[in-house]
């Protein structure tokens, strides 16, 4: 299975300038190719694909010295970027959607260079062997990559003032997984980022309502700076990289989390959810207008400073290497399904605990985290018996110890 593996690189001066000059050279790349299109398009009603432009290229090494002293590796990587933009565009327009032509790359939109399956380069303890680049990048290698796990991809990309690299790795998954009986079902939602059908949950650090008043402050004095001044600059960086420190803590939350419960249960439900869809403005259009506009775009906000589809996607490929499994089902009526019963309780929104005639009284998020591991449970052809939905149970305890050992 592939794995993706990115770390910060600390360059000296000359290796910081080379990796600039190598970036800058794709872009030119990039732009000149996209030209070589247009241009072939308007005059002679012709479309160029990557095949023709990779063989013009091979051509052009042959008597461009700045061309031939590239790895041939990077530029294809940038021929392919363009080929898939123009993919993307036509794939746009056959489905009616508004297609957005591939544009020209400014220095400002263009951040990443890369290859695939190339062999100039060699990962040595902390210490980066790259062809294009004299002597040996250092980097802050904070997971090691398995050993005999071959490297299919790079991508270098500069954010701000700092270079990072990743790297795709052919890492071999687990035959079995250690606690193969254990089972959970996993409703995710942003009171609490994760609720168990054991009873645990993982609370929502909220990392983006943390700094929104930094954020406020800098797209403030943004707004307030002329276009292309120094000032505008700087302020700029600052907003970018408050947006990355907070894109940091809520990505390194997720790895943890999900470390911890791919680590400790082998079979995990979860709802099959659809982000975009839950996310959609609820402005509607000049003939409709929606109701509750202000509040649906606070709720898409929590949704998307939760990221809870990307901690989906975190716990699956971690539950597969582990040799686990993840289990998608419909997450229709999940809360309104009393977990004992089965008998549909209805409630709104705001009403937070789930009770039910039979005598069922937990909290919603509980109550829909049982239905999700018996619907898992029931495809799978492993059922509870009926009213048996905390068969199972683990201690909260436990949960923050395994999320704390994945730290």
């Amino acid at each position: 299975m592939l794995l993706t593996y990115r770390y910060k690189l600390k360059p000296t001066r000359a290796q910081y300038a080379a990796l600039d000059r190598l970036l800058e050279a794709q872009r030119q790349l990039y732009n000149a190719a996209l030209q070589e299109r247009i241009e072939a398009w308007q005059k002679a009603g012709r479309s160029i694909s990557k095949i023709d432009q990779n063989k013009s290229l091979t051509e052009i090494r042959s008597f461009d010295e700045s061309y031939a002293s590239m790895p041939v590796a990077l530029s294809r990587w940038s021929l392919a970027r363009l080929d898939d933009a123009m993919a993307g565009f036509f794939s746009r327009v056959k489905r009616g959607q508004s297609p957005g032509f591939p544009r020209f790359k400014p220095r400002s939109r263009w951040s990443s260079f890369g290859f695939v399956e190339w062999s100039g380069i060699r990962l040595n303890s902390d210490r980066l062997l790259f062809k294009p680049i004299a002597g040996r990048l250092r980097l802050n290698l904070h997971r090691p990559i398995p050993e005999g796990s071959p490297i299919k991809s790079c991508t270098f990309t500069r954010r701000g003032r700092h270079w990072w690299i990743t790297m795709a790795v052919d890492v071999a998954a687990a035959e079995a997984h250690s606690a193969s009986e254990s089972a959970v079902g996993i409703d995710v939602g942003i009171e609490h980022l994760a609720t168990l059908s054991d009873g645990g949950h993982v609370e929502n650090i909220r990392p983006r309502s943390r700094r929104e008043k930094e954020l406020r402050r800098a797209q403030r004095a943004l707004a307030r700076c002329k276009r292309a001044s120094k000032r505008r600059r700087k302020v700029r960086e600052r907003l970018a990289a408050a947006q990355r420190r907070i894109q940091q803590a809520r990505t390194s939350r997720l790895h943890q989390v999900s470390a911890g419960l791919a680590a400790r249960y082998a079979f995990i439900a979860v709802e099959d959810l659809k982000l975009r869809n839950m996310t959609r403005s609820a402005r509607g259009t000049a003939d409709e207008p929606g109701t509750n506009v202000r509040q649906k775009a606070g709720l898409n906000r929590a949704l998307l400073d939760a990221a809870p589809a990307r901690l989906i996607q975190m716990l699956t490929y971690k539950a597969e290497r582990a040799g686990g499994m993840v289990v998608r089902v419909d997450p229709r009526r999940t809360s309104l399904e009393c977990s004992s019963c089965g008998t549909i309780v209805e409630k709104t929104l705001s009403e937070r605990r789930h009770i039910c005639g039979c005598g069922a009284d937990l909290h919603r998020d509980h109550n829909a985290a049982i239905n999700i591991l018996n619907r898992a449970l029931q495809a799978h052809g492993r059922a509870k018996p009926p009213g048996d939905g905390n068969v199972g149970h683990q201690p909260e305890r436990r949960l923050r110890t395994a999320v704390a050992k994945a730290a």
